[in-house]
């Protein structure tokens, strides 16, 4: 069966919880933007910074999406944050 976003998370639903891990609306959109970031050449150091430091807090929910069975990052830091999420037992 396909599913469309509107079948996982209704439009006045903004959250729900996988595995114990609640998972918020965005949360691949803003992986994704931040991954953007990570790999600006424009970005300043602190951009950066935050930028990775949000993917690390997005990196369990990512995980409980099961994004890592289908994604492989091509930006190898964001790829060691989710094997190490996945090592330190976030693969629920």
């Amino acid at each position: 069966m396909s599913l469309k976003p509107e079948d996982i998370l209704p439009d006045d639903i903004n959250s729900t919880e996988i595995n114990g891990i609640k998972v918020r609306k965005g949360t691949i959109g803003a992986a994704l933007a931040n991954a953007k970031i990570l790999s600006s050449k424009t970005s300043t150091e602190i951009e950066k910074s935050n930028a990775k430091e949000i993917i690390k807090e997005l990196a369990p929910a990512m995980i409980a999406l099961e994004l890592h069975q289908h994604v492989i990052w091509k930006n190898l830091e964001i790829q060691k944050i989710i094997e190490e999420n996945l090592k330190n037992g976030s693969n629920l």
